[in-house]
Formats: structure tokens, sequence, C-alpha cells
């Protein structure tokens, strides 16, 4: 069967879950969402372990159908999930699939996780199969008509209430990328809580950075400019910053970038890796010399210490979380290498 990302709640209401799904599309966003969705769907019905297979030059497909048939150790059933980064199968992959669907487990769900295939993919007879036993949901980008209803719903989703001009001015703001725009509206929501927005509280929360300075500041980090970085962060503090807006700004690149490079570790080319994460035109250049001068290892520690600051600031953890910021600026810097103890 088909159906629509809008109709997966819908579907799950019901009750059940089918035995496979796939999902393909070419937004990050909304392809994550969806899988999210049917992921807690899943474990709604008692699939509470999750098997995931990252599909790399040279993967066995007669591992999938391994843990296809085999039960779990706990008496779990199971999602076996499938990330495939092309559109198109070998023909291991195709046969694999399509014995798959031939009798699937009822103790598993199989999520396949792909981009956006074409019309000849979809009448192939195994992907025929592959629908014919579950669902297969293709994810649509928004357009740029639309990307001002779709702001405006999250919005209200997220408990704003904002004024047609400060959605209008989000949309301009965000140039098409969903993702910077699901992320200002979650800052917004921590900047102002809930309740109404109009264009002065946009303007306040994107533009401003006279006054914030956010953007500036872990770009300055990012660029390994680890003086002018600090001296940077001083300033804010001493301006009363909430630290948590900060910690917000950072978490959300750091992620990005701990994504990006463990994708170009994994032979992916470094254009498709900023295709995948939507990086504007203007910041490849400072997110590609990032990525070549800090490895994967110590965004993973700057990742663990944002963690920290983030117990700091919500009083469950120990530390000063500006001496958190402070860490994290010097080890993207280089001037600072995470030690073993920083793992503790």
């Amino acid at each position: 069967m088909k159906l629509r990302s809008n109709q997966l709640k819908e579907h799950f209401a019901k009750g059940k879950v089918l035995p496979v799904y796939v999902l393909s599309g070419d937004e990050p966003l909304l392809l994550q969402e969806a899988a999210d969705l049917i992921r807690s769907a899943c474990r709604d019905q008692g699939f509470n372990e999750r098997e995931l297979f990252n599909v790399e030059p040279g993967f066995d497909w007669s591992e999938l159908l391994t843990a296809g048939n085999t039960l779990s150790l706990f008496g779990d059933r199971k999602i076996l999930e499938v990330r495939h980064p092309k559109p198109k199968f070998d023909d291991t992959a195709r046969k694999a699939l399509q014995t798959y669907c031939q009798d699937p487990s009822p103790d598993n769900v199989l999520l396949l996780i792909l981009p956006r295939v074409d019309k000849k993919v979809q009448s192939a007879k195994w992907f025929q199969a592959l629908e014919q036993a579950g669902a297969f949901i293709q994810v649509w980008p928004v357009d740029l008509h639309q990307l001002p209803q779709w702001i405006h719903q999250r919005m209200q989703q997220a408990g704003l209430e904002p004024t047609r001009e400060a959605v209008q001015l989000l949309a301009e703001r965000v140039e098409g990328n969903l993702l910077a725009a699901a992320q200002e509206v979650e800052k917004l929501l921590l900047l102002r809580g809930g309740g109404p927005i109009d264009v002065r509280d946009i303007e306040d929360s994107v533009a401003d950075h006279a006054r914030y300075n956010l953007y500036d500041l872990v770009d300055e980090a990012l660029a390994g400019q680890q003086e002018h970085a600090l001296r940077m962060l001083y300033q804010l503090r001493a301006g009363g910053m909430e630290p948590a807006v900060l910690l917000w700004a950072f978490s959300k690149e750091l992620r990005a970038l701990a994504g990006m490079s463990h994708l170009l570790q994994n032979g992916m080319a470094p254009a498709r890796v900023l295709q995948e994460y939507r990086v504007w035109e203007r910041r490849k250049p400072l997110l590609q010399e990032t990525l070549r001068r800090v490895p994967l290892s110590v965004l993973r520690h700057c990742l663990m210490e944002a963690a920290r600051v983030d117990q700091a600031i919500k009083g469950i953890g120990e530390g000063d979380p500006w001496d958190g910021f402070t860490t994290i600026i010097l080890w993207l810097s280089g001037k600072l290498r995470p030690t073993r103890l920083a793992l503790a």
C-alpha cells in the first residue's frame, strides 16, 4: 500500500503495524521525523529491540535475512532498520528484499530508508513485493510556496501563535532550509515560551547579532579562532546571555558536523555530504575546513562536553556551564586535546 507521510499518525492510530515500511525522500528533516514516528509506533506495539544496517560497499544482505529469522535473546520483537544511501539496488539486494517479503516474521518490522526513487524502481517486481508486504511512504519536499504554511503549522504545534508577517519573515530568513526553520522554531520556544510571536520576536531571535552574536561566536569557534571566540564568549556572559541558548547554538552545529564527519569516514563524497545536510552555499567553505581540521573523535568529545553543560544548566550536574563552552572552543581550535579523563 501507499501512504503519505501526513497519514502515518492516522494509520498507527488503528493500533496495528505492518511487516514492512519503505521511507523514501530527499528532505532529511521530514524523512527523519517520519522514521521517528514509525519507530515510536512500533515500540508502542512491543517492538522494543532495534537492529541497524547501514548499507555500504560489500554489505552482506544475508545478514538481514539471518536477523529476520533469529529470535531476540530477550524475546523482544525487533525493528530491522536498513539505511540505503542510493536510490538504486544491485541484484543481491533486490533478491534479498524480495526473499524477505515472501514470508516476513510477525516478530519483526523492516524499516527501509532510502533516497527518492523514480517510477522505474517503484514499478520493479522486487519493489512491488515490498509495497505489497507493507507500506511505501514517499516523503516530498516542501517548496517555497508551501513553506510559510509549513512553518505556521510547525509553530502552532509548538504552542506558538505567530502573526502572518512573522511567519513570512522566518520563511524568508531560512531560505527554504526546513532543518533551519525547525531549529529556529525550537529557539523561539526556548527564548519566548508559548504564546504570541510577532515580527519583532523573529528579528530578535534570527537576526539580532549585535545583541546575541550566537552565530558569529560559533563560527569563530569552528574556524579555530579561539582567542576571538573566547573574547566573544566572555562578552556574552557579561551581557547576560542565557547559557541554554548558547548551548542550543553549539549543539546543533556539533551534531551536524559529527554526522557529516561520520559519512566522510564511510567514503561518501564531500559534495554529497554537504548536500545531505542542506548546508548553505556561503557556509560550505567554513564547514569543509572544520571537517578537514577537526577529527570525528574530537567532535564526539565536544558533544559529550555539551551534554555535561546541559546537565549543569539544569542543576543535575556539577561545574560551570561557561567553563564547558571554553573547553569546547579550545578543543575545536586544536590548542587543547581531549584526554581519556574527558570520557569519564
